[in-house]
């Protein structure tokens, strides 16, 4: 992946185990949160220049990223939904994305 602009960095998983405390079960939701983070911020890249509005979710998806890597992955979708809420108000999913 490309660096990544201010605030923002690559989204490098935690070590999954016993010695990190957390379950064995956490792996599904750890990589949706991954690859929807990873994904979004492509589409960030992409849309940025034609839309410099959606700037404003920057703040939320690095809200999203911190959640993450705190392993905090259901609170990290919940920011991710909430930052796509805030692109697209009553839609589920942003349509570019």
């Amino acid at each position: 992946m490309e660096s990544m602009g201010p605030g923002m960095s690559p989204v490098t998983p935690p070590a999954m185990g016993v010695a990190t405390g957390h379950p064995a079960q956490a792996a599904p939701l750890q990589a949706h949160c991954a690859a929807t983070l990873q994904r979004l911020y492509g589409w960030l890249q992409a849309s940025l220049p034609q839309a410099p509005q959606v700037a404003g979710i920057i703040p939320l998806l690095v809200q999203a990223v911190q959640l993450y890597r705190a392993g905090r992955y259901d609170a990290c979708l919940a920011q991710i939904q909430f930052a796509l809420g805030a692109v697209a108000p009553g839609r589920p999913t942003v349509p570019l994305l």
